[in-house]
């Protein structure tokens, strides 16, 4: 960790920092960005067009200088020490003071890239020498506190049906394997799915202690080429299975609220909602619906939930087969229903 009274030079050191004096809760990062936009294109980051420009086609001391922020989380990148404290910091702290805002102090680090530094959960560190890599990986943190809070549920859960632990734990660790899905996390995944395999064994053998393992094994786990922890229909989600992609950037300032960018928008939501089904039926139905709900015909969004409706109900004699299914969302399966006075 580089301080600022360091006399070492790095070659390529970052600057991060953490704005305080925000009120908490809900309206705090709403707040963030309404003070702090235009903290990016304090140093050239940006074509005449809106277009984000490249660092290395910026001229005089804005060359290869970056910021990045995230509500009232920012990183700055400079190619020197002496950028970082002479040019970068004063132009960030004449920014904040005309808002009222200052650093905050102890929160702020000046750190090589080789060292690596931590922001937003992940770790941002360069490898090599001759030919250097920048990796971006789970924050160890974050992982080990993931896997202490399965390990204090299961503990605190002893006698509770198994159903009602993956109920309980298959939210939490979909929505945290996904937060890394877009970073060289497959390795850390691999690992915390070990992990999390081992606990569970440990929570199996202890509610039946007089059992053989052989027994632990057929009542708890379902053989698929490797035991996977089920109870009924359902079964605990891997975390190592999640796809790594790579993020898509939004082209330079393009608004939702454009008329003339809706089939930019409607195609980047498609493949969102695509990347986030991870059964195969299902995203054979999204593709032969266009990612929209079958009675509303309204696009899916990002996140939402979305339910499977038969045709013709089973209890009337329809098939549970593709062809029969259908996906929409769960207002309109309800709606549905009460109209066929179910």
């Amino acid at each position: 960790m580089w301080s600022f009274g360091s006399t070492n030079v790095p070659r390529i050191p970052t600057l991060q920092k953490k704005v305080c004096n925000f009120v908490g809760g809900v309206a705090s990062p709403l707040l963030a960005n309404v003070a702090l936009d235009g903290m990016e294109r304090l140093f050239d980051a940006e074509w005449s067009n809106g277009r984000p420009k490249s660092p290395a086609f910026r001229k005089g001391l804005n060359k290869g200088v970056t910021v990045i922020r995230y509500a009232d989380d920012f990183v700055a990148t400079a190619p020197t020490r002496e950028v970082l404290e002479t040019y970068v910091r004063p132009r960030l702290e004449h920014f904040l003071q005309e808002r009222g805002l200052a650093f905050s102090e102890a929160k702020t680090q000046i750190r090589h890239i080789r060292d690596g530094f931590n922001f937003l959960g992940f770790h941002l560190r360069k490898f090599g020498r001759r030919k250097e890599t920048l990796l971006t990986v789970p924050q160890k943190d974050n992982v080990l506190t993931h896997l202490r809070e399965i390990r204090a549920y299961l503990d605190a859960h002893k006698q509770t049906p198994a159903v009602q632990v993956l109920k309980v734990l298959n939210p939490r660790i979909r929505g945290w394997a996904q937060y890394y899905r877009h970073v060289s996390a497959k390795a850390v995944l691999s690992k915390v799915g070990h992990a999390q395999w081992h606990m569970l064994w440990r929570w199996a053998k202890r509610r039946h202690p007089k059992k053989s393992c052989a027994w632990v094994k057929a009542h708890y786990y379902r053989d698929k080429g490797y035991w996977a922890f089920s109870a009924g229909k359902t079964e605990l989600v891997k975390p190592e299975r999640t796809p790594i992609t790579r993020f898509t950037k939004v082209t330079g300032k393009y608004s939702p609220y454009d008329p003339a960018l809706r089939r930019y928008w409607r195609e980047r939501k498609k493949r969102q909602v695509g990347r986030e089904t991870f059964v195969k039926q299902r995203l054979m139905l999204h593709q032969r619906q266009g990612y929209r709900c079958a009675l509303c015909r309204i696009l899916f969004v990002p996140g939402e939930p979305i339910e499977t409706d038969h045709i013709l109900p089973t209890h009337q004699g329809g098939p549970d087969d593709l062809d029969n299914k259908r996906l929409v969302h769960p207002w309109c399966h309800r709606q549905r229903h009460q109209q066929d006075g179910r």
